[in-house]
């Protein structure tokens, strides 16, 4: 559990009993991790914006629980939505069909693995947003570019958002509490993120406490990392790709209801 830091890290060495260690974005953990994120607009309408004045057709990598695919079927876009997780999926359609059947009809979800993908035809934009691009590390990179050049037109856009390496940058750490209840059961899930820059890294962290109405305690436990990028070593390793940054745009956060840091949004351009 290398990605598990401090009092996550203790809370997993205690052993409690009925502790389940889950996959990042899957199970009870998943579904609040998508639920936080979905309060944040900031990158899918940016993406939205920063896309061809036409609605044309758009393929989200790594779509999670459906913000960019909803935000592009609002604008017109006809949306491939891709994902490995079948809770992220089912998060995204729910998401979807609360907009109508007119939304849904313009959108398309499969699940599959976003390195390996071959659909056999491009689109006019590829979305790789909340942050999922920062937990690809370099080897997955080189399939994940793969990736987007098999699927995106010439002169189509790439439009992601990552984890910059910062001026100054130290060790860090935000807690947050939030309440919950899921049916019998209530508790609390514990969410922390800490930055760890000589490690090249930005950990999250999740540890969930239910309790049923007899006592009973089942507690939840999952962590991950993004990956921290120098934006001009970025543009180089974009470039290497065909990809040419064409916009660039620091935000400070996502907000006080998740405590993660700055994010920079990025719109480039295939040109070979």
């Amino acid at each position: 559990m290398d990605d598990l830091f401090g009092a996550f890290e203790q809370l997993w060495k205690l052993n409690l009993p009925r502790t389940r260690l889950l996959n990042p974005f899957d199970g009870l953990l998943g579904a609040f991790y998508t639920k936080l994120v979905t309060m944040a607009h900031e990158d899918s309408k940016w993406f939205v914006e920063h896309s061809r004045p036409e609605p044309a057709r758009v393929l989200d990598l790594c779509c999670g629980g459906g913000r960019s695919v909803v935000e592009f079927a609002r604008a017109g876009w006809r949306v491939t939505g891709v994902d490995l997780s079948e809770t992220q999926l089912a998060s995204a359609s729910r998401l979807a069909a609360n907009e109508g059947h007119e939304l849904v009809r313009r959108i398309s979800l499969l699940k599959a693995d976003v390195t390996s993908l071959a659909l056999g035809e491009t689109f006019d934009a590829v979305v790789i947003g909340g942050l999922s691009f920062t937990l690809f590390n370099e080897k997955q990179r080189v399939a994940l570019y793969r990736t987007v050049r098999e699927h995106l037109t010439p002169g189509g856009r790439l439009l992601f958002d990552f984890t910059p390496r910062l001026d100054g940058d130290r060790v860090s750490e935000h807690m947050l509490t939030y309440p919950i209840r899921l049916g019998e059961r209530s508790g609390f899930v514990l969410v922390g993120a800490r930055r760890e820059p000589g490690m090249n890294g930005q950990f999250t962290n999740m540890y969930a406490e239910l309790v049923d109405h007899s006592g009973h305690t089942i507690r939840y436990l999952t962590g991950f990392r993004f990956w921290l990028d120098d934006p001009e070593e970025l543009t180089v390793q974009l470039a290497a790709h065909g990809l040419v940054v064409r916009a660039r745009e620091r935000h400070q956060g996502m907000g006080g209801y998740v405590p993660f840091m700055a994010r920079e949004f990025i719109e480039a351009e295939l040109v070979s």
